[in-house]
């Protein structure tokens, strides 16, 4: 007979499996992405930012740079201890927030607080900074913090956590990194 030519057909039984299994592998797969926040594996903007990391890499600190690093750690450093304390507790916050892949997830209501936190720390005592180049950083940081506040771009973010990054070096002795970014006019 023709039994051995017949296909075997899975039935409703089968089908109802296949369709419950399926079912539940998206459920968990949603769940995953919306618990780790995890907005799409491979996104455009992840790549963009990857790449301008690559592009404006830090530079390492050779001799001559820690000899300069060290004597504005000794004057203007020296000068401004309670500036250099609030860009010490600021950078740690950038640190926090996005190191460590942390830049592709931020919380954009911290970060427009911290910025507002920020303007009104700076614009309070940047009128004590004896600095003429340390005054213009602070200017560039508000300046930064409000562009900030109003267009949420993680670019912006960047470059704030650039400038504290270098001005910790250069006021207080961090030296959690041998990079320096080159962004401040205290250090150049």
């Amino acid at each position: 007979m023709e039994t051995s030519k017949k296909k075997r057909n899975i039935g409703w039984f089968g089908w109802s499996l296949v369709i419950v299994f399926s079912v539940a592998l998206i459920a968990s797969l949603l769940l995953f992405f919306n618990v780790f926040n995890i907005k799409s594996v491979f996104s455009i903007e992840d790549l963009e930012n990857a790449q301008n990391e690559k592009a404006t890499e830090g530079q390492e600190v050779d001799a001559d740079t820690a000899k300069e690093i060290e004597e504005i750690q000794e004057t203007v450093g020296a000068q401004h201890v309670e500036i250099g304390d609030f860009i010490a507790k600021t950078h740690d916050f950038y640190n926090d927030k996005t190191g460590y892949g942390n830049i592709n997830n931020l919380n954009w209501k911290e970060q427009t607080d911290k910025a507002k936190e920020i303007i009104g720390i700076i614009e309070k005592e940047i009128d004590t900074v004896q600095s003429d180049a340390l005054k213009t950083d602070l200017q560039a940081i508000v300046e930064i913090a409000k562009a900030t506040i109003n267009d949420e771009k993680v670019e912006q973010v960047r470059h704030l956590h650039r400038y504290f990054h270098d001005l910790d070096i250069a006021l207080n002795h961090y030296n959690g990194s041998d990079k320096i970014w080159r962004v401040t006019e205290t250090l150049k």
